[in-house]
């Protein structure tokens, strides 16, 4: 069926480990697949295992979905040697992988970043929604000051706190490349938003937030709203259902004064007033509607 095609699709069909054992063959000599999605499959480790022993033979598959595989069970050892293996090869050519709700752990988080601390094709990572802790924040964190090439990182849903986003914040301030980075729900609290603030004072390429749901409020709200007001790359900031008070409101709307790139800023879920939310939905509309300046220069 896919001989012909670039785009594998074969999500929710739960072909487990006898399944991936087929289609790791088929992979092995069709060089036309370059899209794999095995999203809820039921992989487990010995599944990913053989998926990548495949891939490591191969070049041509440049985004892989392994989501919602229970690659976390049995401590994650087979899933995350595999994968640390697959994404070290130097004919490895994933540039898109989504490892989202697997049960994964700080041990599996660990053993990635460091593999991918040597990729150079990667540039979109995705693996919210597992178990990630501390230690874990504190790799990606060490994985973003090294020559990595991702752009996107999802890491939101999961159980960071204040001490794992530091570390992620701490990252970002040397990293020139990340556009959007995604960490809501991860209850980092003032802490985390203090720190993702003073990242944004001195990184120059985030275009796009997300700290939704951290259980920050005024003094995260200030300490972020000091780095929004100096970056000048970034467009978007979400901070959806925190707890940020009147006084952070505030902070969060001048900080969107003074910084004319910001065009969205989501406070929606918060207990910030409704007459605040709509006075900065109306400086965001405004601000839509100006030319831009390849709209001037095409005039």
């Amino acid at each position: 069926k896919y001989l012909e095609q670039d785009d594998m699709h074969i999500s929710h069909y739960g072909i487990g480990v006898r399944g991936a054992t087929a289609l790791a063959e088929a992979l092995k000599v069709n060089p036309n697949i370059t899209n794999l999605r095995l999203k809820d499959n039921k992989l487990g480790g010995d599944g990913c295992q053989i998926v990548c022993e495949a891939l490591i033979k191969s070049n041509h598959v440049k985004e892989m979905d392994l989501s919602e595989n229970c690659l976390g069970n049995n401590n994650g050892l087979l899933t995350r040697d595999s994968l640390a293996r697959l994404l070290s090869t130097k004919l490895c050519s994933i540039s898109t992988l989504i490892l989202k709700s697997n049960k994964l752990a700080d041990a599996d988080m660990v053993v990635l970043a460091n593999a991918l601390g040597d990729n150079r094709l990667l540039t979109y990572l995705d693996v919210s929604m597992n178990n990630f802790g501390e230690k874990a924040g504190v790799a990606v964190g060490n994985m973003l000051q090294t020559a990595t090439r991702i752009r996107e990182l999802n890491i939101g849903w999961n159980k960071l706190r204040a001490k794992g986003v530091h570390a992620v914040a701490d990252g970002i301030k040397s990293n020139g490349l990340v556009e959007v980075m995604n960490l809501g729900w991860n209850g980092c609290g003032d802490e985390g938003f203090v720190a993702v603030g003073e990242a944004l004072s001195v990184n120059g390429s985030l275009v796009e937030v997300v700290l939704s749901c951290n259980g920050a409020g005024t003094r995260g709200a200030i300490g972020l709203a000091e780095g929004m007001r100096q970056n000048e790359s970034l467009a978007s900031v979400d901070v959806d259902q925190n707890i940020l008070n009147e006084e952070g409101g505030e902070a969060l709307k001048q900080a969107l004064s003074d910084n004319k790139g910001i065009v969205a800023l989501n406070m929606e879920n918060t207990n910030t007033s409704e007459k605040l939310r709509e006075l900065i939905a109306t400086m965001l509309h405004d601000r839509l509607q100006l030319p831009t300046k390849q709209d001037m220069n095409n005039a």
